[in-house]
């Protein structure tokens, strides 16, 4: 009985540290928006399906609406100019969208 406690302790102390390391990824990662000139679902789609293959890129969402790109990035692998870049590659213009000018089309 003490084997098997000795051992579900030993687990546990080598357990706990993958956990806490695991979670802090989780924090390195940002979201930014782009406007940008999209018109049509072909764009989207084409930015839906090359954007993810861009390295660190975790989730993209388009609003054809607002003409706007949602990214969600790992801080580490890649930042925004990279994704800028990423965008007019593909044939668009892209302009990051600040805390500023999300304020005042909200009111």
């Amino acid at each position: 009985m003490k084997t098997i406690q000795k051992l579900f302790i030993t687990i546990l102390l080598f357990a706990i540290p993958v956990l806490l390391t695991a979670q802090d990824k989780d924090k390195t990662t940002e979201t930014i928006k782009f406007e940008t000139s999209i018109h049509c679902d072909n764009c989207v789609n084409k930015i839906m399906t090359n954007l993810p293959q861009e390295k660190g890129i975790k989730d993209v969402k388009c609003n054809l609406g607002t003409k706007e790109v949602t990214v969600t990035y790992q801080k580490d692998k890649n930042n925004p100019e990279e994704i800028k870049k990423a965008i007019e590659k593909l044939g668009y213009t892209a302009k990051q969208v600040t805390k500023e000018k999300e304020v005042k089309k909200d009111n």
